[in-house]
């Protein structure tokens, strides 16, 4: 009785052979698929940080140019109102004026150079940024800032055949109200009413 045990133990230990090469590899697969799972959660959290600062970013230049245009006192309480204002600007770099820190300079000519300091500094703080102010068609004395910037996070093709960057961008599609005035392709667009 006693051999007959022993050799079906062999026999069982035979068969039992790889198991546990087997139960480590489905065990490393687990972990591994784990990992990756993670990194894949911590990718999107530093991109949406990203994207989160860049808004934040936006935010403040568009308090940047209330305050220029709150101080500029001879554009500000100027009767009646300059038109075309000063601050109304299209999409593109702006035109080189006066330096109104070496020379004084007139309310418009602060103007100018104000929209100049200020589209420089955005496209240095935002990847590709640009921006186009103009005025409220229901208050003349408010204006709307569209802030536009790269978003340079999706390039793949999605299933559809759109880009991933054309499916994230729609969803900040901004209607300013304003006939011709939108948020250009492949621009994330933030848009501020400012009062100065």
């Amino acid at each position: 009785m006693q051999l007959t045990s022993t050799a079906s133990f062999v026999r069982y230990r035979r068969l039992q052979r790889g198991v546990s090469m087997i139960e480590a590899l489905v065990a490393l697969l687990v972990l591994a698929l784990g990992i990756m799972g993670l990194a894949a959660i911590q990718t999107r959290t530093l991109v949406e940080s990203r994207a989160s600062n860049e808004r934040a970013v936006a935010i403040r230049m568009a308090e940047d140019l209330n305050e220029r245009m709150q101080l500029n006192s001879a554009v500000k309480f100027a009767t009646p109102a300059p038109d075309p204002h000063p601050y109304v600007v299209t999409w593109g770099a702006a035109a080189a004026g006066t330096d109104c820190l070496a020379a004084a300079c007139t309310g418009a000519q602060l103007a100018s150079y104000d929209i100049q300091q200020w589209k420089t500094a955005l496209g240095q703080l935002l990847p590709g940024g640009d921006a186009r102010v103009f005025r409220s068609t229901t208050d003349g004395n408010q204006f709307g800032v569209l802030i536009g910037w790269r978003e340079v996070q999706a390039k793949n093709q999605g299933s559809a055949g759109t880009s991933e960057l054309a499916q994230y961008t729609d969803r900040f599609t901004v209607d300013t109200g304003v006939n011709g005035i939108t948020c250009p392709a492949g621009l994330v667009c933030h848009l501020v009413y400012i009062r100065p």
